[in-house]
């Protein structure tokens, strides 16, 4: 009788924790000038865009997107339904538009977001402004707690500076690289921050380095807090970027602190434009970035 009323009981608990874990997807996608109107900005969309960019998003069954790019929640609502989407987009004030390369028109602005579905529990965290540098036109980071009923995570969306794309940033005079210089330690000490606090944590977006190639500076800096080795994974270590002309990825996932300890493995994607990746080109793509995903159990 005994053993019956243990095997019941634990079995009981086994249910209770399966039924407290779930399964969260991540999604990073920079959406190239997502303008929230018509026919404007660097890369004018129709509505026939709007609507394919929607359908491919619906395919992806994400739970939690981080976006870059974007100019407002209005534009981000045209891809995400507000009835099936919270919507957060920084408060980065508008910067000054420039003519756009190729079209003549004037840019839109560039924001970051985070887009997670309805039902998911989460805390809207605010904006990371330090990553600006006080500069007109540079992103903010974006962040959010994800709260389930045994875990919390800390996800934060992010754009760094562009154009500098060498291994060793310190190494380089462009003006670019001088910049991105200064982004490094205030991202690496929000790192160091959620490690020594044992605060899980999911750092994602358009970071514009090859961070993937282990000789890499800015990977270095990351993965290293006083000369000890820390612990953070990158979902497109074993992984190329989608773009034909450039498969070196400069978008990643990092997890810290545990949390790349949730992830499923082998769920890391990255998601292409056309049903066969081998052949698609630059014209199938809805933007020149393909999202990234990453599932996480928790």
């Amino acid at each position: 009788m005994i053993n019956k009323i243990s095997l019941f009981l634990s079995s009981l608990v086994l249910v209770i924790l399966t039924s407290c874990s779930s399964e969260i997807r991540f999604v990073a996608w920079n959406m190239e000038h997502l303008a929230e109107n018509v026919g404007e900005g660097c890369v004018p969309r129709q509505e026939s865009d709007y609507t394919e960019l929607r359908n491919f998003a619906r395919t992806l069954d994400a739970d939690v997107f981080a976006l870059q790019e974007v100019e407002s929640l209005k534009a981000v609502a045209k891809v995400f339904p507000e009835k099936d989407w919270n919507i957060i987009v920084s408060d980065r004030p508008a910067s000054s538009s420039y003519n756009c390369y190729g079209n003549g028109q004037k840019s839109t602005q560039q924001r970051v977001a985070l887009v997670i579905k309805k039902g998911v529990n989460f805390e809207n965290l605010g904006t990371f402004k330090e990553l600006a540098l006080d500069r007109q036109g540079l992103r903010y980071g974006l962040m959010a707690n994800i709260i389930n009923q045994k875990d919390t995570i800390e996800v934060m969306s992010v754009h760094l500076k562009s154009g500098c794309f060498v291994q060793d940033y310190s190494s380089s005079s462009r003006r670019a690289c001088e910049t991105f210089q200064k982004q490094v330690p205030l991202l690496d000490t929000w790192i160091e921050k959620k490690i020594k606090s044992d605060r899980p944590f999911i750092l994602l977006g358009d970071f514009n380095h090859r961070i993937a190639n282990p000789d890499n500076k800015l990977w270095q800096v990351m993965t290293e807090m006083e000369n000890k080795a820390v612990v953070i994974s990158n979902s497109m270590q074993d992984l190329k970027g989608c773009h034909p002309s450039y498969p070196e990825p400069i978008d990643h996932i990092l997890m810290g602190a545990g949390a790349e300890k949730l992830q499923i493995r082998g769920s890391e994607t990255v998601y292409y434009f056309s049903e066969k990746p081998e052949s698609m080109t630059e014209e199938d793509m809805l933007s020149d970035h393909c999202p990234i995903g990453v599932e996480l159990k928790f």
